[in-house]
């Protein structure tokens, strides 16, 4: 009887990570299957759907072609990742299930609905603000006297947003109408997190040759990852400067002291814009590799790679087609007069155009800088020269 050779730890996490990316995968492709058959039987009986933007596909196409676009989509999503899965699974990977993996990826980035940048900033203002309160509860549990200190600042800052800009108004408006939208980003997000997870599924398991573009990004990561997380800086420089005399994008110091929320939604733009290059710089600096020690419960352990690749991932995809197609409405006049002025504003102001690669390609480094990391040392077998007696 023939005797199977234990699998090591990797494998057994590889299947695992696998098993879980295919779950996600046919969910969401069946989602986007349902939602396209539904608009194709029946268009109009989705009232969610008319606050959905088009996507960059949807620019050009009629509502039908989009819809049973999505429908195809979502069941060439469902196919593609079972047959990934038992490729993977049985250690063979054919050119052609790889050329149509990337392919059903392309078409569900093509296809995610527009006008996915102002909703995620706002959502992702939120999670800024819950995470502050996470991390301050982490550091007072490891260090209690720095974390009254921490206490006091959340504290006052808090109660200069609900006192002084009407952070509780904007946040009973915020609330509602997220909800109405929340069918729509979950609707954009099961594309987005389809694709990425249909990629993800190929580089699984994959084997540690690289190409020369794979070296390049490898060597290059800390520039790129600077580079992207620097697309940061015009947004959040310029919501910072509201707090000055000259305000810039905003349209003058006189109405945002007259409009006390909208100082606040403003700054709360930018801090979660500066988080978000701060999170980018993570993918070099010694915190993304293993939780600072500050955290109660989680310092000095590693940071799960998933935790920082998918969710990178994830943004990167949003960025860059959010990006586009920001810029396509930027130039059709739909968030401008079309001006050659204003583009360029948008253009420099809001590169989520550019941040969006760059934060692939820096993502794509770290994940193969942290497989390096793990990748076992193997001894090497002595020279001739080391083997001869020494003299005595």
């Amino acid at each position: 009887m023939p005797v199977t050779a234990p699998r090591s730890y990797r494998e057994v996490m590889n299947s695992r990570i696998r098993s879980l990316l295919t779950f996600v995968v046919v969910l969401c492709s069946a989602v986007l299957a349902f939602v396209g058959g539904i608009r194709l039987i029946a268009p109009g009986s989705l009232g969610w759907m008319e606050e959905v933007a088009p996507g960059l596909a949807g620019r050009v196409l009629p509502d039908a072609v989009d819809a049973a676009l999505s429908l195809a989509v979502g069941l060439a999503g469902i196919a593609v990742g079972l047959l990934g899965y038992a490729a993977g699974r049985a250690g063979r990977t054919t050119a052609l299930l790889r050329a149509a993996t990337v392919v059903v990826s392309v078409a569900m980035i093509l296809l995610t609905p527009g006008g996915l940048i102002p909703i995620a900033g706002y959502s992702f203002a939120v999670v800024v603000i819950l995470g502050v309160v996470v991390m301050t509860v982490l550091l007072v549990r490891r260090h209690p006297w720095w974390g009254v200190v921490a206490i006091a600042a959340v504290a006052a800052i808090a109660t200069w947003a609900i006192v002084g800009l009407n952070a509780a108004d904007v946040a009973s408006r915020f609330g509602p109408a997220f909800v109405e939208q929340l069918p729509g980003v979950l609707y954009a997000g099961a594309y987005l997190v389809a694709s990425v997870g249909l990629i993800a599924g190929l580089v699984i398991g994959r084997s540690a040759h690289r190409g020369r573009l794979a070296t390049w990004v490898l060597r290059h990561r800390t520039a790129i990852t600077v580079a992207a997380a620097c697309c940061a800086l015009p947004y959040t420089i310029a919501r910072a400067s509201w707090l000055t005399p000259w305000p810039l994008l905003a349209p003058s110091s006189a109405d945002l002291a007259a409009a006390p929320g909208t100082l606040f939604t403003g700054l709360s733009l930018g801090a979660a814009m500066l988080t978000g290059g701060l999170l980018t710089l993570g993918l070099i600096l010694p915190w993304g590799r293993r939780f600072p020690r500050w955290m109660a419960g989680l310092g000095g352990r590693p940071v799960p790679v998933a935790l920082a690749v998918v969710p990178a991932s994830i943004v990167a995809a949003l960025f860059t087609v959010g990006g586009v197609d920001m810029m396509l409405s930027v130039m059709e006049g739909t968030l401008s007069d079309g001006s050659i002025g204003q583009v360029l504003e948008f253009v420099f102001a809001f590169p989520f155009w550019l941040w969006g690669p760059l934060l692939a390609l820096a993502t794509w480094g770290y994940a193969m800088a942290r497989r390096e990391d793990a990748a076992p040392v193997v001894p090497r077998e002595p020279g001739p020269l080391s083997r001869i007696a020494p003299r005595r």
